[in-house]
Parts: structure tokens; C-alpha cells; sequence
């Protein structure tokens, strides 16, 4: 046991890999909770229709009613205009959705006249001027004149408010989607190292060396390149957080790739595994040292990349 907890604390993905996760899943949690929410605003309260004399959005009105009509024309295709009687026996024109009239059973059966007692309900939205089209609707069905209309109705109508749901949205999308995706490749990473190690200790222990690689990882004797990045022992090859622990000759294959800013060493082993081992881009001499080093080691080892050398790896993962 105290073998493989030696040999994973050098070859294991390590602690920071786990707060780079941590760092990523935070930010994404932060982009989403810090959302724009659609919260209902506060608003004074509304004033009886009459006595208001403002008109738009400055402030809401309420008409206590005791009974609507059936619609006489559409606003919308879900809203519609109705007379509506309040509690003066006054006649206003309103504006309400098809669930806001439904919900007013006992007004429509007071107007139907199959309800004797009236019962009162408050409509509360934004006073504004009668459009001229909803006029001229409201003159054609009960025949009134133009003047007839504005001493019945007035010039003003209520058009109820639809109720502001109070919603959140993820405030910086972008963010969260590039946090979220980092996390995520993150994960995936430190999946992959797992595995990895898990592959190779297990590896060791069927072959019943994993005290001898214990041994071998903190001698002395080793070799220690690329910054300890690497160590190079007389029978095993080490990769620092790269799930490298592995004989020599179970390491098959040997490749570089290069980029801007650094180089990357994979190293391939007969367990099917590949494992990354960063050299920056003044490290070159390094990285042709520890060529020569595999070379020496195990004069077998597939260098370079080529679908030759990857089909070879494949094989001698198979045997």
C-alpha cells in the first residue's frame, strides 16, 4: 500500500488539478447566478379609474365591476375588448385576456341577467385612450353615434396588465458556456490521468514490481529531467502527473509534437495508454536528451510519429 501511495503521489493528476476544476465549476456557477432576473416592480397603489387623470404607464387604475359583456372586437389574438358595469352603473369599455374575462363567472352572469345579486370584482391595469378602430367597433354593434358613444363610454378604457413573472436568466451566457466547457475538459483530463494510473499500478502489481518502482522512484540513483518532470530509472521510466510508471520495456512508442510555446513528449505503453509530458520551447536539447536516454534504455522503442510506429503500438498492446 505504501508502494503505490508513493508512486501515485509523483504520477497522479495531483491536487491541482482537482482546484482547476474546482476554479472552472465556480466561475460557471457565478456566470449563471449572477443573472438578470425579471423581478415584478413595487408599484404605488392603483387609484380609482375616475379620479385618475394620468393615462399610459404612469400609474395603474382599478374599476370595481359587477358585470361584463361577451367581446365586442380583439386587441390581440388572446385579448380582447368588453363593456364592463361598475359598482356607479357606469359603462366602461375594458380590455382583458380570455383568462381574465373567464375568471369573472358571477359579472358575465349579472350582464346575462341570470344572476340576481351582483358581486364586485377589481380590474386593475393602465388607463389609456380609446383607439378610433375600437370606436368605431363599439358604435356598430350598439348603433350609437360618435357623440352618443363618448357621453356612454368617455374617451378612456382600461387595459389590464398581464402579470410580470419574476424569471432568471443566466447573466453572462458566454462566460458560463466557456467556464462549463472548461470544467468539462477539465474533467474529462483528470479522468484520463486516473485511468491512467490506474492502469499502471495495476500493471506493476501483476508483474509483482511495484515495490521494486517504489524503491527505484525516490532513489538517488535516478535521473531526474525536464525539471523532475521525468525520472529515469535504471529499470523504470516515470512521468510526473502523466500516470507514467511503467517498465522499460513496456514503453513501445515515443513522439513529439510541437507548438508555439512548447513541446509535447507522449509516451505510449503497452498498456494502451498515452502519456503527455510537457517540455517548454527552450527545453529542445532536453527533449532530444531523453531520446537518446529511451534509446539507450530500450533500443526496441518506437521513435517518431508515424502510422507505421502507431499500428506497431497497437499490436504489442493487443499481444
Amino acid at each position: 500500500m505504501e508502494a503505490k501511495r508513493t508512486i501515485r503521489s509523483y504520477i497522479g493528476p495531483g491536487l491541482a488539478s482537482a482546484i482547476v476544476l474546482g476554479v472552472f465549476l465556480l466561475c460557471a456557477l457565478l456566470c449563471a447566478l449572477t443573472g438578470r432576473s425579471g423581478k415584478e416592480i413595487e408599484r404605488p397603489a392603483p387609484i380609482a379609474f375616475d379620479r385618475l387623470e394620468t393615462t399610459g404607464e404612469e400609474q395603474d387604475a382599478f374599476l370595481d365591476v359587477i358585470a361584463v359583456s361577451e367581446a365586442i372586437c380583439p386587441f390581440s389574438d388572446s385579448r380582447f375588448y368588453y363593456v364592463a358595469e361598475d359598482d356607479g352603473h357606469s359603462f366602461r369599455i375594458v380590455c382583458l385576456s380570455e383568462e381574465e374575462h373567464a375568471a369573472l363567472g358571477p359579472q358575465r352572469e349579472f350582464w346575462n341577467n341570470t344572476a340576481s345579486e351582483p358581486s364586485f370584482s377589481r380590474l386593475v391595469g393602465r388607463k389609456y385612450p380609446i383607439p378610433e378602430d375600437v370606436k368605431q367597433s363599439f358604435m356598430s354593434v350598439f348603433g350609437l353615434t360618435s357623440e352618443a358613444f363618448d357621453a356612454f363610454f368617455g374617451d378612456r378604457c382600461l387595459i389590464s396588465q398581464p402579470a410580470v413573472k419574476t424569471t432568471r436568466a443566466i447573466g453572462h451566457p458566454v462566460g458560463f458556456a466557456l467556464f462549463l466547457l472548461l470544467a468539462l475538459l477539465a474533467l474529462v483530463w483528470l479522468v484520463l490521468r486516473v485511468l491512467s494510473v490506474w492502469s499502471a499500478l495495476t500493471r506493476l502489481e501483476d508483474r509483482d514490481e511495484i515495490e521494486l518502482a517504489a524503491q527505484e522512484l525516490v532513489s538517488d540513483d535516478t535521473r531526474q529531467m525536464n525539471a523532475d518532470r521525468l525520472r529515469l530509472g535504471k529499470s523504470f521510466l516515470f512521468g510526473w502527473h502523466a500516470g507514467l510508471a511503467a517498465a522499460w520495456e513496456d514503453v513501445v512508442w515515443c513522439y513529439g509534437r510541437v507548438f508555439p510555446f512548447c513541446n509535447l513528449l507522449m509516451v505510449c505503453t503497452a498498456d494502451g495508454k498515452r502519456h503527455p509530458v510537457l517540455f517548454f520551447g527552450r527545453e529542445e536539447k532536453a527533449l532530444r536528451e531523453f531520446t537518446s536516454a529511451v534509446a539507450a534504455h530500450n533500443d526496441a522503442v518506437l521513435i517518431g510519429l508515424s502510422a507505421k510506429n502507431r499500428a506497431a503500438w497497437q499490436r504489442a498492446c493487443r499481444s
